[in-house]
């Protein structure tokens, strides 16, 4: 499993994001603390086979 660690400072860059990944994505949430200037979410990508 693959898992990308995305750091984002707008709502609208995670979307952009996640619509690129989408075929690959098996799951995706974002980090528990979203204090300072830049926002996290985590995306896991499905195997490859």
């Amino acid at each position: 499993m693959v898992k990308l660690k995305i750091s984002y400072e707008q709502s609208q860059e995670l979307e952009v994001v996640l619509k690129l990944l989408h075929p690959r994505i098996k799951s995706w949430k974002l980090a528990r603390q979203q204090d300072g200037r830049y926002k996290k979410a985590y995306v896991y990508l499905k195997e490859n086979h």
